[in-house]
């Protein structure tokens, strides 16, 4: 995944490499484990294998990955983003994560190599407790498991959130390790989608406190357009990460961010050898590989083609 065409710009490599975190066992594709896992594996043996991220998988089912293992090698693993259950009340979350951890580490044993767990999405039933992320953080950490949190319903007001951000960046700032936050950008229902001004919040939020990133679900195109399958204006994956990079880097208004995320006209955005931007804002080379690396790994999404037919159309990989 790590091997680059020469003829890519470097802007557009690392703005894209290992973006898109494979979701298809998930709606709107909820395909078969077969099926999940033969594509995962193809997309691996295919020439624009550098985009791809990791397979997304609950814990409950990786051992459900045992008949498949013969299709991964040690140089070609299948890299796995793990979903930990949801525990029923707060006090059985390390309990719940701990078991989840223990599947993890019983099932790695078993693979040879093959596959590797690299991420581990975590729901939480409520605001958290410092203890309790100090503890998460290390239990994620003993297997070198890089960690995002999900709040149950983000929009059940933002003075809930953002204790729950504080939170996460006081432990960022104080512990040796690193916590992330996970925001759903989508569904399979107009509802599910965020309004451009509430993610724009959710950015800012996140790029004031330094807190790591990770988007899942209605990412399936880069520019944001209107989609007749669920009757709602869609984000584009370009959008979003263009819109947080540059906020990092710029210390964007909210105004401006909610103006990004709400563009639809794809020659506002660039991608090239230099770095990427909107309109009259730029981030360079580095400072993508930089964010990339420590504030947005990735996205989930259920088609890994989709994303690619429509970065094709717009001529940004071209052969």
């Amino acid at each position: 995944m790590e091997t680059f065409k020469a003829h890519i710009p470097a802007g557009i490599q690392a703005y894209l490499s290992g973006l898109i975190d494979y979701a298809g066992l998930f709606p709107p594709a909820q395909l078969s484990m077969n099926d999940a896992v033969r594509n995962y594996a193809s997309y691996l043996a295919d020439k624009d294998a550098w985009m791809l991220g990791r397979f997304i998988i609950p814990a409950v089912r990786l051992n459900e990955l045992q008949p498949y293992l013969k299709l991964f090698t040690q140089k070609q693993r299948l890299d796995c983003s793990v979903i930990a259950r949801k525990s029923p009340t707060d006090a059985e979350v390390l309990p719940y994560f701990k078991e989840d951890l223990q599947v993890i580490r019983t099932f790695l044993a078993k693979a040879e190599g093959q596959v590797a767990v690299s991420m581990i999405e975590l729901p939480l039933p409520a605001t958290p407790e410092p203890s309790l992320l100090k503890e998460i953080a290390e239990q994620s950490a003993s297997l070198a498991i890089r960690t995002f949190l999900e709040l149950p319903d983000e929009s059940a007001g933002e003075q809930r959130l953002l204790k729950a951000l504080d939170a996460i960046a006081h432990h960022n700032r104080t512990q040796d390790t690193t916590l992330g936050f996970k925001f759903r950008t989508g569904g399979v229902t107009a509802a599910a989608f965020p309004e451009p001004k509430q993610l724009a919040w959710i950015l800012k939020a996140c790029s004031d406190r330094g807190v790591p990133q990770k988007f899942t679900a209605g990412l399936h195109h880069p520019v944001r357009m209107y989609r007749s399958e669920v009757q709602t204006e869609m984000h584009g994956f370009l959008n979003v990460f263009t819109a947080a990079m540059l906020t990092r880097v710029h210390n964007l208004a909210p105004e401006t961010i909610t103006e990004i995320l709400k563009d639809q006209n794809s020659t506002d955005f660039t991608l090239s050898k230099t770095g990427a931007g909107w309109r009259e804002l730029g981030i360079s080379v580095e400072e993508i590989k930089k964010l990339r690396k420590t504030a947005f790994i990735s996205y989930g999404s259920c088609s890994f083609t989709e994303p690619l037919e429509d970065l094709r159309t717009l001529g940004l990989l071209n052969e």
